[in-house]
């Protein structure tokens, strides 16, 4: 983000001083001098301005561009010219003024020389701005300033609405022009993308509108040029990737003002930071005891929600080791106890005064400032809309999107995520991580599992997870680092979280890293009675509602989120420490896929020239440490492009591909479910191909998605059908029932349904007979049904199942119940008929064999 701050030095020369002799001081000639004399000719000039080609420099040789500075007339008064000379493969560049005048020297062989012409001088201060004919004749238009004359005839073209203007000299020397041609004029700066650029707006704004004088620029605000944008863009330059005359139209609409913020009464800025000082407004040089409050700082502006709730105060700083660090403080905090602020602050690199009356200075001028200039804050990382702009916010608070410059996150904590920085570059972490994922369907899978969660917001989908299980020591955990790298440092403790928290803690971790990745480590840490409920919250993607003091319902967190496992044992044998069953729902949101990728190399296939499958992992392992945070930034870079310039194109592409890919390895009659899991695995596939198409992934076409169709059919494999996960659990509770208690709680009964020779039976559940009409059954009485067979599930809906199975026998009618009559009991009775057939149905209804497997 930038920012327009900056105020005219003391003793400069008075921008509105004013000029003589149509737009050009004229001084006499200095007295003789044994080098040189120099008398300009009094301008407007008479002469014809000069060829590009007709001026020289003594280091770059002839001019390849001239530019003529004229007066509001329209009268010459001086040109600047370019010079380029090729060094190597680089072309280095010089800018200087031309005056018209007589010249007298004695040159580098001891002879005088006379001349009157063209010479390299520049004109003397208050010098005129370019562009002056344009900004006369236009007295009602609004007014751009650029940097640069090549830059200003490039603006002219794109903005035909506005009057463009430059000052000679660009960003060195915006004191030495006249800025007071621009009283009364709306002016916009649109600076050069670094920080020469900006100091040189933030300059200008203050020579064109100085506090202390009534005649000056009406209003001044300053493009906020997209930080992702080339180091020194400018309007000159071809636009980037993503860019359009459209969007730059919306960057210069959305101009930030650049007036200085206007401070609480005896709050001063000086040199050794902020003070309190009740003689500053009288006469600041006067001897006068002053409260020191903090290091120096910069406000920012103020930034709300957008509805004028969650108001702060964005204020920005560097440490002692030039590290620059931007907070918005919530002004709420001003009402907190004790030193809340401050401590946040001075763990940051901003040191504060410790005492409690300079502590309470500080709460006093963080709610007294005020300012025109206006950020949206958020409170979550991710996607956001900004004045109907998309936004992407990292953990750290980069913005990325047309509108980033207009939105910052705003936390209780002056602190950025360390864990989501950056280190190296991206062709570092290509040649190290990135390449290494090639022909390693796990390793790839989780790379694409950290790119995955910013579509989710553009595509579609719900938040889910999926969960690497296998023996200890066979790179489940690699593949985790390697995942984390994509965002920041790949390593416990950093992008690697560990299971072993609280649901509070983890619903935290969610809402800090929406939009981003989450991954957590060894699931056998997790708490066994919480973890079903722990991963129903992070695939529904909202925590608890909570109340406020007052008893209100405070807002609860939410956030989206692909987020990756691993663990040696899955969901359901964690579950089942706590004596829980894990219904159908849970193996959805969260994917059980075995890590071993069936090479005799744990979960890798491909070692790229490693010895062995533990020298590959430490190989990424460490790399992971040292290379990071590049991969997801460039491909939120890329998105945010495709996303701001042609969305429905990213979304039809996306629907594609992932009908595709369901068509392709979703067996014919799988239920629903299998279906949402296939479109999970597709959209990692996705996300893996446009990263290779935007070149983040070092991989060739197709590797992602193959990737994705390989950990699939895993899946698929390794859960033995495509039926509803309820379906073959429901079948499985009644048949399981069955097998235990078929001898011991069933009534045995010949085929009149008298009562055969056998133990009597204690707890009677319902009667077996050997010859149903189908064959041997199970009579289950209805009362025993819903309370023994089906408890914990809903009796009606396995019913159904069974019924859609073949193994419930309807009567005559297709009612799913029957009435039997049994002798015994001497009356009939309403009883469930399942038929045998229900211990056969494993390698039947729904049962899903690996293509491998039927090869063989």
């Amino acid at each position: 983000m930038s920012e327009h701050t900056g105020t005219p030095k003391r003793g400069s020369a008075d921008p509105f001083a004013p000029l003589k002799m149509n737009g050009v001081a004229h001084h006499p000639a200095p007295p003789p001098d044994t080098k040189e004399v120099w008398e300009p000719t009094a301008t407007p000039l008479s002469v014809d301005p000069p060829e590009a080609a007709d001026l020289f420099h003594p280091g770059f040789g002839k001019a390849v561009a001239c530019w003529h500075y004229r007066d509001a007339e329209g009268a010459l008064l001086f040109v600047v010219a370019r010079f380029e000379r090729r060094d190597g493969s680089k072309v280095k560049k010089d800018v200087t003024p031309f005056c018209h005048g007589r010249r007298m020297w004695i040159d580098s062989k001891g002879a005088r020389q006379d001349r009157t012409g063209w010479h390299m001088k520049a004109p003397p201060a208050p010098r005129p701005l370019y562009g002056l004919p344009a900004l006369a004749a236009r007295p009602k238009a609004p007014v751009l300033l650029v940097e640069g004359e090549k830059t200003a005839d490039a603006a002219a073209k794109l903005f035909p609405d506005h009057v463009v203007i430059a000052s000679q000299g660009g960003s060195k020397a915006a004191s030495k022009s006249d800025w007071s041609v621009l009283i009364g004029r709306d002016i916009v700066g649109w600076p050069d993308r670094d920080k020469p650029g900006l100091a040189y707006m933030n300059e200008a704004a203050a020579l064109a509108r100085p506090p202390l004088r009534v005649a000056k620029a009406k209003s001044f605000r300053i493009v906020e040029v997209p930080r992702d944008w080339p180091e020194g863009w400018d309007l000159a330059d071809p636009l980037p990737a993503g860019g359009s005359p459209e969007l730059l139209a919306e960057l210069l609409a959305e101009a930030q003002d650049a007036d200085p913020p206007q401070l609480p009464p005896n709050f001063v800025f000086r040199e050794a930071g902020l003070f309190y000082d009740q003689a500053a407004a009288l006469d600041e040089d006067l001897p006068q005891e002053r409260i020191f409050i903090t290091a120096p700082f910069e406000v920012v502006g103020e930034a709300n929600d957008g509805t004028g709730m969650d108001w702060g105060l964005v204020i920005r700083w560097r440490d002692r080791d030039e590290r620059e660090h931007q907070w918005s403080v919530p002004k709420r905090l001003i009402h907190a106890d004790g030193s809340r602020i401050a401590e946040e602050l001075e763990n940051a690199g901003l040191h504060c005064d410790p005492s409690s009356r300079a502590r309470n200075l500080l709460k006093k001028f963080i709610g007294g400032v005020r300012s025109n200039r206006r950020r949206v804050c958020v409170d979550r990382t991710g996607w956001h809309v900004a004045n109907g702009k998309h936004v992407f916010i990292l953990p750290g608070g980069e913005a990325y999107g047309p509108a980033a410059s207009t939105v910052i996150l705003q936390t209780e904590h002056a602190g950025s995520d360390n864990a989501f920085r950056a280190a190296g570059t991206l062709q570092e972490w290509q040649d190290n991580i990135g390449r290494l994922a090639v022909g390693n369907s796990r390793l790839a899978l989780g790379i694409c599992i950290s790119l995955a969660t910013p579509l989710l917001d553009i595509l579609g989908g719900e938040s889910g997870g999926f969960h690497l299980v296998g023996e200890p020591r066979k790179g489940k955990s690699t593949i985790a680092y390697a995942a984390g790298s994509v965002w920041g440092r790949g390593e416990r403790g950093a992008q690697v979280r560990n299971w072993k928290a609280t649901g509070n803690g983890l619903e935290g971790a969610a809402a800090d890293t929406s939009d981003t990745v989450l991954i957590l480590d060894e699931i056998g840490q997790a708490l066994a009675n919480e973890v079903a409920d722990t991963v129903y919250m992070l695939a529904n993607g909202s925590g608890k509602q909570r109340a406020e003091k007052s008893g209100s319902a405070r807002r609860a967190r939410t956030w989206r989120t692909q987020f990756l496992s691993t663990g040696e044992m899955t969901l359901a044998a964690k579950m089942g420490e706590a004596g829980k069953r894990m219904m159908g729902g849970l193996e959805v949101r969260l994917v059980n896929l075995p890590s071993d990728a069936g090479a005799g190399m744990g979960a890798f296939q491909n070692l790229h020239g490693a010895a062995a499958p533990e020298d590959f992992a430490k190989q990424i392992e460490a790399a992971a440490r040292t290379y990071y945070g590049t991969a997801a930034r460039s491909f939120l870079s890329h998105l945010v492009r495709a996303r701001v310039s042609a969305p429905e194109r990213l979304i039809e592409r996306a629907k594609a591909a992932r009908s595709g890919f369901t068509k392709k390895h979703v067996p014919t009659g799988a239920s629903s479910q299998v279906t949402n899991v296939a479109e999970r695995f597709a959209l990692l596939g996705i996300a893996g191909e446009l990263g290779a198409e935007w070149g983040v992934l070092p991989w060739p076409k197709g590797e992602a998605m193959a990737a994705a169709a390989a950990c699939f059919r895993a899946w698929l494999g390794e859960r033995g059908s495509v039926a509803s996960g309820d379906d073959i659990q429901a079948i499985a509770q009644v048949r399981s029932y069955l097998l235990a208690h078929g001898e011991s709680r069933f009534v045995p009964l010949k085929p009149d349904y008298t009562r055969a020779e056998g133990p009597i039976i204690q707890n009677r559940v319902g009667w077996r007979t050997q010859a149903g009409k189908t064959g041997p059954e199970f009579l289950i009485e209805s009362g025993q049904w819903a309370s023994e067979v089906c408890k914990g599930f809903d009796p009606r809906r396995v019913l159904k199942v069974l019924a859609a199975h073949g193994v419930l026998v309807r009567r005559s009618d297709g009612r799913l119940i029957d009435n039997q009559h049994i002798p015994e009991v001497g009356n009939t009775v309403p009883v469930y008929r399942i038929s045998a057939g229900i211990f056969s149905m494993e390698t039947e209804a729904g049962a899903y064999e690996p293509e491998e497997h039927r090869q063989g």
